[in-house]
């Protein structure tokens, strides 16, 4: 059966017009598609093929059933094998030139992709990744993929089948704030909250997910992690605050501010005494200024700020607050006592708040005083006098009689002048404050220092977690104001709370700016409440681990004023030791209340009052409660007083006191005691009712009581020095001439702190 043109290219599916091309080139005559084809005309056309073409490397199968593979061999399904014998080598020819055609398609279409891909997405591709693509061999593709169906093979060892490699470790900056949950600061460093306990555990810190560390343990945490810990400040916020305070006025002189520092009973509040014209050191208690004084004095010299600091050892917080609120540091000394303790304190203090310093040789009108020694010991001291070649002023004074005073003035104003002190007297007031103190009628009393701007009535001020407006400013006089400026020492009252002595204080115009930042305050407060607590309660643990628990006095201080409160914390805390310490459960400003007295009863702490009382509630709970409450106004008998409790707390001492030795000379045997050793007293005296050891060789061989003490045939009760005696031991029938009987008493002494 011949076929046509049009059935043969179908066959080989391929177009009409490409048979006839092919066909014509052969040299054939064949034009139409409905032109017959013959056999000789298909030997003609495979042997043109031939020439013009290598065996295809690819198998195809047709849909009339050649199958032709990469070896040139083909193969014909069982129903069509003998019709298309004779056309074997045309259809494979045609299978060639049909993958050569799907070739050139698929290459143009490669190349016109890469082409958009080059201009779209330059960035993510490479040049040579689209040369690459572009040099796809399509035929082999074509045999990758037979062969893979052919074997029934995958290969899931391929790349695309593999997981990524893990990707380097990246050490990134994570910001450590002055507190931190433990979760958080894993959040921080993206890992998981048990990765930082457990570094936490290596550093011996046990803390859970949810606890507070602090701010250089948690940077030592990051670290070991393989982060970069960075140590952040919170005051962000309160320096936000700060910064929007702009003082356009030029900045004009201002008073100086000073400082009178020294030892107790050295004279300072004298001193003051006379510049001020007032008895102020005959109101206080024991002689010692229990809080700081802030005056303004008008001098010949000028107007100057004067504080006055205490001199107990008790109060160096408020001496070193004193000296970092001052321009000038006055050193009273006295000339017949030379250099003390808080002396030198004084020094440090003022030493590293970068004050000058004039000195004041107190004091020299009495016996004993030495002023070139006092000189000579502040020349120690690094505080080199005027007139030995240094650049510290030194006048000798009496402050009770008044002598040198005016000398001492004109030095302070020397050094003054030559510090240039400027302040901005327009705009909002900003400074420290000095003291603070509850008062019962007024509320909250603080003592305010300006050291820039103007402080109005009606002013917002935010001082720590504290805020109010100015209600009423007075002066040191007494008098009530409505503005004060750069170096003014005020009371003002406002404030809804005691702020804490040594604050930073400032007026705000915005109200709901000053409540966030108060309320930021109170969060970090409680959040360092909680650091302290668990450290002291970790601390105690690992402490007390193999050694006998330390005693602890619970105690809750309620004082006047804020400053006094501060210093007697710190003395409290001072007086612990390895026996027994003091544990400050609360302490505030203002008298002692019902809740104060509650705590107590939970907590088990005594009641130490300095210069308040408790209302009548507090009296009541105290009294049935059977709380320990005392007053005080001298802080030597408020520090006195603790101790004698904490020594009360501690298990007495017992201590053994040998009260005679008698020796053995012979041994008795009595139906009625027993053993009786006959024995003369050579150490003290011998007591029937004390204990006794029996001693051979200086060596306790025995420890009981006496059973019977006889002198000649007669009970007695007690045999002295030099005289023979029979004494029958309890229990004992060992006894042996030549032993030693000791009699020895025990008493329990209190342990003292």
């Amino acid at each position: 059966m011949a076929i046509t043109v049009k059935d043969f290219a179908k066959t080989l599916k391929i177009s009409d017009k490409a048979l006839i091309d092919r066909m014509q080139k052969a040299g054939l005559s064949h034009s139409k598609e409905s032109d017959e084809i013959t056999p000789a005309d298909k030997q003609a056309l495979l042997k043109f093929l031939k020439g013009t073409k290598s065996t295809p490397s690819k198998s195809v199968t047709s849909e009339s059933g050649v199958k032709v593979t990469s070896k040139g061999k083909a193969s014909l399904s069982t129903s069509s094998k003998k019709s298309y014998s004779d056309n074997i080598e045309a259809k494979r020819a045609a299978a060639s030139e049909q993958l050569k055609e799907q070739q050139i398609k698929r290459e143009e279409q490669l190349k016109e992709a890469a082409k958009q891909k080059q201009e779209n997405r330059k960035s993510k591709f490479k040049k040579t990744d689209v040369q690459q693509t572009n040099q796809v061999n399509v035929k082999d593709q074509l045999s990758s993929a037979v062969n893979a169906y052919k074997n029934k093979e995958v290969n899931f060892n391929d790349s695309k089948h593999q997981f990524e490699e893990p990707k380097e470790f990246i050490k990134k900056d994570v910001e450590v704030p002055e507190t931190v949950q433990v979760g958080d600061l894993a959040k921080s460093m993206a890992v998981k909250g048990g990765e930082v306990v457990k570094n936490l555990m290596s550093l011996g810190v046990v803390a859970n997910i949810n606890d507070f560390i602090d701010q250089e343990t948690a940077i030592l945490v990051v670290e070991e992690i393989g982060h970069n810990g960075i140590a952040i400040k919170e005051e962000n916020l309160e320096e936000d605050m700060a910064n929007l305070i702009q003082y356009d006025d030029e900045a004009k002189s201002r008073p100086a501010v000073i400082t009178v520092m020294g030892h107790v009973d050295h004279g300072k509040t004298t001193l003051l005494d006379f510049i001020r014209k007032t008895k102020v050191v005959d109101g206080e208690a024991g002689g010692i200024t229990q809080h700081i004084g802030a005056y303004e004095v008008e001098t010949s010299k000028g107007r100057l700020t004067f504080i006055d600091t205490p001199g107990h050892a008790a109060f160096s917080s408020m001496r070193a607050r004193g000296a970092n609120t001052t321009d000038i540091v006055v050193l009273v000394v006295a000339a017949n006592d030379g250099i003390k303790p808080q002396t030198e304190e004084a020094i440090n203090h003022a030493k590293a708040a970068g004050v000058s310093i004039v000195v004041a040789i107190n004091k020299v009108d009495l016996d004993g005083a030495d002023i070139e020694k006092v000189k000579g010991d502040l020349a120690s001291k690094d505080l080199t006098p005027e007139d030995w070649g240094g650049n510290i002023q030194m006048k000798p004074i009496s402050a009770l009689k008044g002598d040198g005073i005016e000398e001492l003035l004109e030095s302070i104003s020397l050094e003054a002048e030559l510090l240039e002190l400027k302040a901005h007297y327009e705009g909002a007031a900003q400074g420290v404050v000095i003291e603070s103190e509850l008062d019962k009628f007024r509320g909250a009393v603080s003592t305010l220092l300006i050291q820039n701007g103007t402080l109005k009535v009606g002013d917002l001020v935010v001082s720590g977690n504290t805020i109010g407006k100015i209600k009423s400013i007075v002066n040191s006089d007494g008098q009530k104001i409505k503005t004060a400026g750069p170096s003014a020492a005020v009371e003002v009252l406002g404030l809804n709370s005691v702020p804490t002595s040594g604050d930073q204080f400032q007026v705000v115009k915005n109200e709901k700016q000053a409540r966030e930042i108060a309320e930021f305050r109170v969060i970090k407060e409680k959040e360092k409440k909680l650091l302290k607590q668990k450290d002291e309660s970790v601390g105690d643990l690992f402490e007390n681990l193999g050694q006998e628990k330390r005693k602890v006095l619970n105690v809750i201080i309620k004082t006047d004023v804020g400053g006094t409160c501060e210093a007697i914390n710190s003395a409290l805390f001072e007086l612990s030791n390895e026996k027994a310490k003091v544990k400050i459960v609360s302490s505030g400003v203002g008298g002692i209340s019902e809740s104060d007295a509650n705590l107590a009863v939970a907590v088990d702490s005594i009641i130490i009052g300095f210069n308040v009382r408790a209302d009548n509630t507090a009296k009541k709970i105290i009294e049935s409660e059977s709380i320990p409450l005392s007053y005080h106004s001298i802080i030597y008998e408020l520090l006195d007083d603790v101790k004698a409790r904490m020594s009360g707390l501690l298990d007495p001492i017992v201590k053994e006191i040998i009260v005679g030795t008698a020796e053995v000379l012979e041994v008795f045997n009595s139906p009625k005691f027993g053993q009786v050793a006959g024995c003369n007293v050579i150490e003290g005296n011998v007591l029937r009712n004390k204990p006794v050891r029996v001693l051979r060789d200086e060596i306790v061989i025995f420890e009981g009581e006496l059973n019977s003490l006889r002198r000649f045939k007669e009970d007695v009760n007690e045999v002295k020095n030099g005289n023979e005696c029979g004494m029958g031991i309890k229990n004992y029938k060992d006894i042996k001439p030549g032993d030693k009987i000791e009699v020895f008493d025990r008493k329990e002494e209190a342990q003292v702190i």
